[in-house]
């Protein structure tokens, strides 16, 4: 008896501890402003390099003029494009992405996105890497979070859109932990 209650309480701890523990690439740890923009929840899938990645992000406009998102440019300079879901699994680029005043818009991997690719260099998972996104001519500096390898990017570049693990845009993941 007292062998199984020292195993459950190492067993608990255990839990505990890797609930608790810190992450290093969590998309919700920091976020960056811009005047009267602030864009939070910036999160990449890992890709390898010639393929493409998928970031999603969330960003509010505080300000009185509409803000337009237009793109997103890693250091190497990857082409980057605003995507969108038009229903039953058809996707394409919908050029850009206007956030209207007093409005937030959330490129969460399902409806919207941005494609960033094919790749000059590896996007290691849970990695973070300095990204620019870009608001009509305007960048603003940002720091990209890399996720897990189990989200990535599974296409190499071509014409076609890339297509996550699952065979559509990326699915942010309700979980416990990193």
């Amino acid at each position: 008896m007292k062998r199984f209650v020292a195993v459950g309480a190492a067993v608990a701890t255990m839990a505990a501890y890797s609930i608790l523990q810190p992450c290093s690439a969590k998309a919700d740890d920091e976020g960056a402003v811009f005047g009267d923009v602030t864009v939070t929840q910036v999160a990449a899938t890992p890709a390898r390099a010639g393929e493409m990645a998928i970031v999603t992000l969330s960003v509010e406009n505080s300000g009185e003029d509409r803000v337009l998102i237009t793109g997103l440019r890693l250091p190497d300079g990857e082409p980057s494009r605003i995507m969108g879901s038009f229903g039953q699994g058809h996707t394409g680029e919908i050029g850009t992405l206007p956030v209207r005043s007093g409005a937030t818009e959330s490129l969460d991997g399902r409806k919207v996105w941005i494609e960033v690719g094919p790749l000059a260099r590896d996007l290691e998972p849970d990695t973070t890497v300095p990204a620019r996104l870009v608001l009509g001519s305007y960048e603003s500096p940002l720091t990209l979070h890399v996720g897990p390898l189990a989200t990535g990017s599974t296409r190499s570049a071509g014409p076609d859109t890339a297509k996550i693990a699952d065979g559509g845009p990326a699915q942010p993941r309700n979980r416990t932990g990193c």
